[in-house]
């Protein structure tokens, strides 16, 4: 298993807990999608993940998390990115004042010369957008533009395990679909891809696995027909059980 969380708990330094029992797993080129409303917990779950918790000032005080088999709970992001994991946070976080060119080769864990080339090549036919843009300065692009430079970065660094919170939030509604499309692509050539997203739908129609989270806790678990028409996700969205 590429990514095990078994029942963590996260507190933040002010003591106020950020989730309380949250497992969940993910497989070698799986596209694990969590779900729930605001304030559920889903981005202080994929940051314990990743490790970028810390800089919260939030930890793991209960459970596991276990990456690639090891234990890294708790770890230093520079830790977890060693390892193979790709976070892109909420709201991007590129460098406007940078190029795109740039952007993507600003990354810790850089490949040969000659991966680079050929992931450069990967990227161009993931991203058609970005092919000609590599000297534009990343911050004049759009927001979904912006959003695949990020992918693109932690592509540039072959993540194994890619985390992307709130994928396609903020963005124009034309800008979902060819994401979508992107992390199957990615997904099918074997990188483990775990998405936050507050576009259900899409999200539920590439989803191999599916989270929901409400409180802190996972509500309902399962393949996205689980909660394709269900009431299961109104519940998870209210806020009833």
């Amino acid at each position: 298993m590429i990514l095990t969380a078994e029942t963590i708990a996260v507190r933040y330094r002010n003591g106020a807990l950020g989730v309380s029992d949250v497992s969940l797993e993910a497989d070698e080129g799986e596209i694990v999608v969590i779900l729930g409303p605001n304030g559920a917990g889903k981005t202080t779950t994929v940051r314990a993940i990743t490790g970028f918790s810390k800089a919260e000032g939030a930890k793991v005080v209960s459970g596991s998390v276990k990456l690639f088999g090891r234990d890294t709970t708790n770890a230093e992001p520079s830790t977890t990115t060693a390892l193979g994991v790709g976070f892109v946070p909420e709201r991007r976080k590129i460098f406007p004042n940078m190029s795109v060119g740039e952007n993507l080769a600003a990354v810790g864990r850089r490949p040969s010369r000659a991966r680079r080339a050929a992931i450069s090549e990967r990227i161009d036919a993931l991203f058609p957008m970005l092919a000609h843009r590599h000297r534009e300065m990343a911050g004049r692009l759009s927001g979904g533009q912006q959003q695949m430079v990020a992918i693109a970065r932690s592509l540039m660094a072959e993540a194994r395990l890619l985390v992307i919170d709130e994928m396609t939030l903020g963005l124009h509604h034309t800008m979902q679909a060819p994401l979508f499309e992107v992390v199957k692509t990615i997904a099918a050539e074997g990188t483990t891809v775990v998405i936050v997203d507050e576009s259900t739908s899409q999200a539920l129609h590439v989803a191999d696995r599916c989270y929901l989270l409400n409180g802190g806790r996972v509500l309902a678990s399962g393949p996205p027909e689980t909660f394709i028409g269900s009431e299961l996700l109104v519940a998870g969205y209210v806020g009833t059980t």
